[in-house]
């Protein structure tokens, strides 16, 4: 009698697996690891910038039709791809990082998003090569180096997306032109670049 109901259960576990229309699939922290981060709170720095700009004629690559179209293809898939990480929101305030920078073992790239201040507060993101990222960190932190009271420096990513960096008194912020509007991160210190590009560990 127990080994017929050790068989009775053993056919019962058989059925129910083989009929199952459920598929269970456990989320895994093994692909995305987070490189850099800034904080929601820390990303008001707008005071101590200069309100005394100077006139600066007007951006070259931004304004490329073609590269506007690569962008806006682009961004969709990395903002979905951005969108369905499990990313720890700040304890306390349970607010979205500012900005933050992850990178993809699947992919072998960067994903970098910041959220957008100018009018819709939502996460925007873009893919950037291992090599890009080191390149446009020595480019930023050369810059944030010098006295500088206000510039724009338009970078072509190697995936052909264009990033406006502004730089205003030893602060910068993020834009990117989608042919419409401009989508624009908060202004971040020089300490807190290097801690989106993990280079205060």
């Amino acid at each position: 009698m127990k080994y017929i109901n050790i068989i009775l259960i053993l056919l019962l576990s058989f059925y129910n697996d083989s009929f199952s229309q459920i598929k269970v699939v456990e989320q895994t922290s093994s692909n995305a690891i987070l490189i850099g981060k800034i904080s929601h709170t820390s990303a008001f720095q707008s005071s101590g910038l200069s309100r005394k700009l100077p006139i600066v004629d007007g951006l070259k690559l931004a304004n490329d039709p073609e590269k506007i179209k690569i962008y806006k293809v682009l961004k969709k898939e990395a903002n979905e791809v951005f969108s369905s990480i499990g990313i720890r929101k700040m304890d306390f305030v349970d607010a979205d990082f500012s900005a933050s920078l992850l990178y993809l073992r699947d992919r072998d790239k960067y994903l970098l998003t910041f959220l957008n201040s100018e009018y819709n507060y939502q996460n925007e993101s873009f893919w950037i090569s291992e090599q890009t990222k080191e390149e446009l960190f020595e480019l930023i932190d050369s810059e944030l180096n010098k006295k500088i009271k206000f510039k724009n420096i338009e970078v072509v990513l190697d995936n052909q997306v264009v990033l406006v960096i502004s730089i205003n008194r030893k602060k910068i912020s993020f834009n990117l032109w989608d042919g419409y509007s401009w989508v624009q991160s908060y202004w971040y210190r020089h300490f807190k670049v290097r801690n989106l590009f993990g280079e205060n560990s």
